[in-house]
This record gives structure tokens, sequence and C-alpha cells, in this order.
């Protein structure tokens, strides 16, 4: 018996229907899981749903143990500026938590429960006054699967010697804090890729740098408003960094040394209000993969002929100066294919032209 084409075709349309309707229901699914909830009392209705809970700001009294094992499918919690002057070892049966963020809080110490986050791979410890790093420290070593760490503005006066056996972490803040050098245990950090020190007044960088520059995978270190007169000498050793921000610091010229960066290809210099221009292109010029160079912010009002020597430049952001005309020396720069020049003091007679030479666009 051969089959009707009629029942065929309903056959399909039931297909394509039933189909339709397990997709779009999973793609529901999906975005209520996805949910954040910002209060316990609707979070602990149906506790085993939750896998976002945010409760900052909220000086909240943290519940039992029990109550925190209810979760048993969150991923990500923030216990932000609650002012909790102890943490719930509860927290520690989270077995399934991502991301916690517990910034801002009054506690001196991690409960020993921390290491039980195995699947954790983000931390956020800023703006902890209270804290003991030294005694946390060695609680968060023992977080097998750590990617990422945050300690700003935590008033560090010594680098934690327990920081070196984060074998696995890949992302460290330790900006604005009041360290003076870190430890040569420090360059155990061999799966470390990302790097900040921003406005670190006190720290001695020739010293510190010693331990830097032995980061084998460091890829982005950032130095911002960190007050250097000069660059470490060890700095230029970083032979696979990638990314690297000296804005708003006060030297002069960038050392000679510096074409060691061979892998460098993204490099930010605003809010430098003493630099020498012209020396320092000449040396960013020996750099042989930048593709994209900051210079916002620092007072120029037009640019060196110099400029052209970046044969292999991208990306050019010279936002929030003093031009009052695209510079023409941009013409030159072959490869070039994004300008950025908002915030200027310009008085183009178009100026929502989005292509200047060869196809560039311009941001103004």
């Amino acid at each position: 018996m051969k089959n009707s084409p009629v029942l065929s075709s309903v056959v399909l349309s039931f297909f394509v229907l039933f189909t339709y309707k397990v997709n779009a229901q999973n793609s529901f699914d999906s975005t209520s899981v996805k949910k954040e909830y910002r209060s316990l009392e609707e979070a602990l209705k149906e506790p085993e749903k939750v896998y976002r809970l945010n409760l900052s700001n909220q000086n909240y009294k943290m519940p039992s143990d029990s109550v925190w094992m209810k979760f048993v499918n969150l991923e990500f919690l923030s216990l932000k500026n609650d002012h909790l002057k102890t943490l719930p070892t509860g927290v520690g049966s989270l077995k399934k938590l991502n991301v916690l963020d517990l910034s801002g809080n009054d506690f001196k110490v991690l409960p020993p429960s921390f290491s039980n986050l195995e699947n954790l791979t983000e931390l956020y410890l800023n703006d902890e006054k209270k804290i003991d790093f030294d005694k946390s420290v060695l609680t968060i070593s023992k977080l097998p699967n750590l990617r990422i760490l945050q300690l700003k503005n935590d008033h560090i006066k010594t680098s934690p010697s327990g920081l070196g056996n984060l074998k696995k972490l890949n992302v460290l803040d330790l900006s604005g804090n009041d360290f003076k050098v870190l430890p040569q245990s420090f360059s155990n950090l061999v799966n470390l890729t990302d790097l900040y020190l921003n406005n670190d007044k006190n720290i001695d960088f020739d010293q510190s740098f010693l331990a830097i520059s032995k980061l084998p995978n460091l890829t982005t270190l950032q130095l911002r408003n960190d007050h250097l007169k000069a660059l470490p000498p060890s700095l230029t050793n970083m032979k696979n960094l990638n990314v690297l921000d000296l804005s708003g610091n006060k030297f002069k010229v960038l050392p000679k040394s510096f074409s060691n960066l061979e892998n460098l290809t993204e490099l930010y210099l605003n809010e430098e209000k003493k630099i020498d221009f012209i020396k320092s292109l000449q040396t960013i010029s020996s750099l042989p993969n930048l593709k994209i160079l900051h210079l916002e912010n620092d007072n120029l009002e037009s640019i060196p002929e110099s400029i052209l020597i970046l044969s292999n430049l991208e990306k050019l952001y010279l936002n929030n100066n003093k031009f009052k005309q695209t510079p023409i020396q941009i013409a030159g720069l072959k490869h070039l294919n994004y300008l950025d020049l908002h915030d200027n003091k310009y008085r183009l007679e178009n100026k929502n032209t989005q292509s200047y030479s060869d196809g560039i666009k311009i941001n103004f």
C-alpha cells in the first residue's frame, strides 16, 4: 500500500510543528536558566532552579549552612558590599559555583571549607580592608581550577608568597595596593596570561620585575597610573607580551631595548604628559608586530612624520587630543584601517565622513 501524499503532508507538518515547539521550549528554558535572582526569599522557593544569585549591597543576615546546600546548581554568587564579618562555611558546599564576588566586606579570613569549591574559576576580593591575605591565600591556593583572581584596593603591603601556588591562574589584578616588592615565588605562576598593577604607587618595580619577567606565559600587562619615571629594564625581557598598558606615567622616553618585545601587538600610551613622542616613535617603530597604538588624551596637536615608520599599524587612537584637522601623515600608513579622532577640536566641513584615504574608517 502506497503512502498517501495527503497523509505524508500531515505527518510532515506535525513533525515540523512539534520540532518548533520543542526548540521554542528549549529556548525559553535556557533563558529562564540564566535569570538572576536578587532576593534570597524568592530564590529559596525553587533553589534547585537558581543558577545566578546576586545579594550585593543588601546587608543580608547570612542563612545557615543547610540553606546554602539547597542551591545545588548555583554557578554565580555575589555577596559584594554586604559588610560580612564572617563568611558562612556553607558557601563551601556550592560544588557547581564558577564565579564568586566577595568584594567590599569586613571578614578577616576565608573559612577552610572554601577550598571545596572545586569548580570555582573566578574570585573577586576587592576592597577588603581587614582580610589577612597570608592566611587567605593559603586557602585560595587549594582551589584547583581558579583562573581569575582580583585583589584590587586591598592595602596589601607584601604580596603573599602563596600566590605562587596558583598554578592554573590566568588573570591576576593587584591594582591599587601598597606592597613594595613582589616575592620571587611569584614567578611560579606559570599559566598567568594577564597581570594588572594599576595605581600601585609604592611598588619597587625594578625589584618586582625580576619576578614578573619570569612569568613564561604572561601576554597582558597593565601598569596604568603607577608614577613610573623610568621603565624597569627587565620589562623588555618579556618576549611573549602581546598587550602593554603604560598609560598615565611620568617617563619621558621608551628605552631602546623596548624593541625586544617582539610579540607586542597593542600598546597604550594614554595620558602621557611628559613623554617625548618623536624619540619614542622611533623606538616603537622597531616593534615588528605592533598593530594597535593608543595615544589618547596626550595633548597632541600634531603627529610627527616619524609615525610613517609604523608600517604595520592597523588601528590608531588619537581621541581626546587637540587636533584641528585630520593629520595628513596617516595617509602614508598603508595598513591603517581605523582612526579614532573623537573629542578633538574639529572644524571640518564634513565631520560625518566615514572614510579617508583608501578606506580608512574614522571615528569623529
